[in-house]
């Protein structure tokens, strides 16, 4: 029994040295490593078989979404390539083949820049240049000084006929409501005007007095602030061949003039009345936004104004208010027809007798005459001068007393003025 005790103090020492030195032993084989079962993350190591190529920026860590495998060398590769963190223009990457070396990839084709890429790359920090629209012709490029406060009479600059606009309309731009169209065979194309483009138009800026005469009548001055209505119409493509000018109002209301009592020389008269008239200065026709009495302008609907071929001319009548359109034709508006008189041409009569004028239209028109056998004109005397239905008492017949030779003719707005008519008279 001893000895079986001793054996065992003995014995049991000895295999536990024996187990210990055998697991410190290499293995005969090598044990297979199980196939990873989860994709894992490798870290490049610093002397890497595989390295990128250089660039400004430093690489983030590569890393894989496929599973791995061993190969015979025992470095963990993946199967795929890999997919590095490098900017969009870096150099092609190279992937390693089954034996370790490094295959470059192909270089990639170079692809066109698109329409976004160049808007990112020229986008700037300063605003963009406002477009350039298309100005009416005549219209100044630099903002013109703010136009004269005078309210004196300005001086006509369009003695002479407008001269053809072949220049093409300028396009309707999205800057306010349209006020005004102008149209006809006589400009090139319909146009259409909102109050701020009329107002644009600087070099045509005129603000002028005119004396004013009415049915009644009673005489007056307005001023008037607008745009010049010939450089008006040659904006919008006035031709030469242009015979009258048709002024329409919003409510129906409509004058039509005739070529010269449109661009013809006109005047207001700085001291008007039915006495005399004098102080006469030429002045345009004008499509005003701002108008009122003198010292009194203020702004209201746009009203075309007009300057008096002589003092007694009606020109009230063709203030359209609230003008919304104006039609410019090739077609005459006609004359008027030449006046009557109560005596025959080449009749005596005893002194005393009545000679009286007469026309068809004679509230449209007023009647000048001379009886001395000189031209009539617009600052000769008026037969009648007021209508039928404001101041009949005022159409008075004339009181022979001697021979006369009377010479006439009616003119009125909307017809040129008529043929003049001879009456020789004598008297007993």
């Amino acid at each position: 029994m001893y000895m079986n005790i001793s054996l065992r103090r003995f014995i049991i020492p000895f295999v536990i040295i024996l187990l210990v030195c055998a697991s410190c032993s290499p293995a005969d084989t090598q044990v297979e490593q199980p196939p990873l079962e989860q994709p894992m993350a490798v870290t490049e190591p610093e002397q890497s078989p595989i390295e990128s190529p250089a660039t400004d920026t430093e690489s983030e860590p590569y890393t894989s979404e496929t599973p791995t495998t061993v190969p015979e060398s025992g470095q963990l590769f993946p199967e795929t390539s890999i997919d590095a963190t490098e900017p969009e223009n870096s150099p092609a990457e190279a992937t390693a083949d089954g034996t370790g070396q490094q295959t470059p990839l192909k270089p990639q084709e170079p692809v066109a820049p698109t329409t976004e890429l160049v808007n990112e790359k020229n986008t700037s920090t300063e605003p963009p240049a406002p477009p350039q629209t298309s100005e009416p012709p005549g219209q100044n490029s630099q903002p013109p000084a703010e136009p004269p406060q005078t309210g004196e009479p300005a001086t006509n600059k369009n003695d002479n006929p407008p001269t053809e606009n072949n220049s093409p309309a300028p396009a309707p731009t999205d800057d306010g409501p349209i006020v005004l169209t102008i149209s006809g065979n006589a400009v090139n194309a319909e146009t259409t005007w909102s109050l701020n483009r009329l107002q644009a138009l600087r070099d045509g800026y005129r603000e002028i007095t005119y004396s004013t005469t009415n049915n009644w009548p009673s005489f007056s001055a307005m001023t008037a602030q607008g745009v010049s209505l010939t450089y008006l119409l040659r904006q919008a493509g006035l031709k030469s061949n242009v015979a009258s000018v048709k002024f329409i109002s919003t409510d129906g209301y409509s004058t039509t003039l005739t070529y010269n009592q449109v661009f013809g020389t006109l005047y207001s008269y700085a001291n008007h009345s039915a006495t005399g008239s004098s102080g006469a200065s030429a002045v345009e026709s004008v499509v005003a936004w701002a108008w009122g009495d003198v010292g009194k302008v203020r702004p209201e609907n746009i009203r075309p104004f007009f300057g008096q071929s002589g003092p007694w001319e009606v020109n009230t009548a063709s203030f359209v208010k609230d003008l919304c359109k104006i039609e410019v034709s090739t077609a005459s508006a006609g004359t008027w027809a030449a006046p009557g008189a109560s005596i025959a041409d080449g009749s005596t009569v005893p002194a005393g007798t009545e000679l009286e004028l007469s026309h068809g239209s004679m509230d449209n028109i007023r009647i000048y005459y001379t009886l001395d056998g000189s031209e009539p004109n617009y600052n000769s005397p008026v037969y009648n001068q007021s209508t039928s239905y404001f101041q009949p008492q005022l159409i008075k017949p004339l009181v022979l007393t001697e021979s006369v030779t009377v010479k006439a003719f009616a003119a009125g707005l909307g017809k040129g003025k008529s043929a003049i008519v001879t009456v020789d008279i004598a008297v007993t």
